[in-house]
């Protein structure tokens, strides 16, 4: 057992002195590969492991600086030697072997590039074929390319780009500046004729240069610019930086922009004048439930201070405000208040609100509230003070007018220009036994079957079902009841087409009323309400 033990351990200390060797034959492997580099005065090399770069010459880390911008250290340089050695670099570097070696000849005169894979790393190497400096050719390249882009970018821009010297002389510009500028220089009625064309560098620049301009500050200002037949200015926003003894300057139309502003300013203007003649009162709150809006009759109805609403504030603060001030119905308890103050916010956002408030003072509010867009909420506050008063009076007035109806012993029925039964008094509803008194959907064609079927026969049931329409009908009319007491009817025209039946009980001693019974009698038309 001891010599299995002792075999076994013999094992693991070989095992791990192998790993320990071979991991110290392949860092050092790796150093000798990332030091073995020429000296300082040779030609560019570069050393990477992946994308990385772990070890360059000073010239080569200056080579590299030149391209500024790159996913990572060997994407930056193959985008610089793609230049010289060609746009598929990068995808011949990617299908290196392992120990391959490439030579690239560069077309352009670059000189010569040498790669070689050691040991997982990537060697880059150039080397002149002229006895000229690699680096310098492809920096002067790559200052070139730049120079080309950023000349194009500037010359290209739609914005107006300038430059002026230490005493404020234009300098250099770009198309757009140039092109302003003819425009600014020829009348608008030959600028139509023919497309612009410069003919002479302008002499004067379009736009000032800021006096107090320091070196590296940024100065921006909006300046107008007046062109020949035009009635209104252009407005642009001008960006100016010092460089040196001279200033660089970038201008962008903003005359759309300020029509925009001008004319959503006098939109809203129209608006607030709107708002300020309004009986209604409007109170208008952001998302954020901040009063944005209000107008005097706002005020006026709610005789909250100024100052108080001039700040802004939230919703349930102006409804505390109301509820302090009592304009708010009185709730039962805080509570409960506050959670109808949720509840009519949220029926608001969803445009449902509406509700009447009954103040202590004796005023009526009808409160709405509506969504608007941006989440934004707006309450409407209307005074119906004398709407609901004259209702009022008007509801007192007829319960007088059924009051008095329900006095007289006569029975009294009024019919809409439809037949509609509209009104009857007490005594109607005794003589012909109502159900319960009620009149709900009760009408003239149902009356009157009602009538003829508690009296005998007489011709007037003929008129009220089918002659009614001639307008004609007797003044007054005896009727007999099955029970033998007589009636009086009288039938009156109404404004608007309605129709008044009046049933009075005949005396006890009068015997007269052989009515249409016998013959029928002169029937006269009865206008002398509608003419009325």
């Amino acid at each position: 057992m001891l010599d299995s033990l002792e075999v076994i351990g013999a094992g693991l200390y070989a095992f791990l002195g192998a790993s320990l060797i071979i991991g110290g034959l392949t860092l050092w492997t790796r150093r000798s590969v990332s030091t073995h580099l020429p000296p300082p005065g040779g030609p560019p090399v570069f050393l990477f492991e992946g994308q990385d770069l772990v070890d360059a010459t000073p010239t080569a880390r200056r080579l590299l600086q030149t391209q500024a911008f790159g996913p990572s250290d060997l994407a930056r340089l193959t985008a610089l030697l793609a230049r010289g050695f060609g746009d598929d670099l990068g995808q011949r570097l990617a299908e290196l072997p392992l120990g391959g070696r490439l030579s690239l000849a560069s077309p352009s005169g670059a000189g010569l590039l040498e790669v070689a894979e050691e040991g997982g790393a990537l060697r880059l190497t150039l080397r002149p074929d002229d006895g000229g400096s690699v680096v310098d050719r492809l920096s002067f390249d790559a200052a070139r390319e730049e120079l080309l882009l950023l000349r194009g970018l500037a010359e290209d821009a739609p914005q107006p780009i300038w430059t002026l010297d230490g005493p404020g002389a234009l300098t250099w510009a770009n198309r757009a500046y140039l092109a302003l500028a003819d425009q600014a220089a020829t009348p608008q009625e030959e600028s139509s004729r023919a497309p612009l064309a410069r003919t002479a560098w302008p002499a004067t620049p379009l736009f000032g240069r800021p006096s107090d301009l320091r070196d590296g500050e940024v100065h921006q200002e909006r300046l107008p610019l007046s062109l020949p037949g035009w009635k209104e200015p252009l407005w642009y926003d001008v960006t100016s930086v010092r460089r040196g003894e001279g200033s660089l300057h970038f201008a962008a139309d903003v005359s759309g922009l300020l029509q925009a502003e001008s004319a959503r300013l006098h939109f809203v203007q129209t608006l607030a004048k709107t708002f300020a003649h309004l009986s209604t009162g409007l109170a208008i709150f952001d998302r954020d439930r901040r009063l944005v809006l209000f107008n005097p009759a706002f005020l006026d109805l709610t005789s909250l201070p100024i100052g108080f609403l001039s700040d802004r504030p939230l919703v349930q603060e102006v409804l505390d405000r109301l509820r302090d001030a009592k304009i708010l119905p009185e709730p039962r308890d805080y509570a409960s208040w506050r959670e109808s103050v949720a509840a009519l916010e949220a029926a608001a956002e969803q445009g449902q609100y509406r509700e009447t408030w009954t103040l202590p003072g004796g005023q009526t509010y009808q409160v709405t509230g509506r969504p608007h867009p941006d989440g934004a909420l707006a309450f409407l506050f209307e005074d119906i003070s004398a709407e609901v008063g004259l209702t009022r009076r008007f509801r007192a007035e007829l319960d007088t007018l059924r009051d008095v109806l329900d006095k007289l012993d006569e029975a009294l029925a009024v019919f809409s220009a439809d037949g509609s039964l509209v009104l009857a008094n007490t005594a109607y509803g005794i003589l012909w036994q109502l159900p319960d008194g009620t009149l709900q959907g009760a009408d003239l064609s149902g009356e009157a079957a009602r009538w003829q079927a508690a009296c005998a026969p007489s011709p007037l049931w003929a008129w009220l079902h089918e002659g009614r329409a001639e307008g004609l009908a007797p003044p007054e009319e005896a009727l007999r009841l099955i029970d033998g007491r007589l009636l009086t009817l009288r039938i009156s025209a109404l404004p608007q087409g309605a129709m008044l039946a009046m049933f009075q009980a005949a005396p006890a001693g009068d015997r007269s009323a052989a009515g249409w019974a016998t013959s029928p009698p002169t029937s006269t038309a009865v206008q002398e309400s509608e003419a009325a």
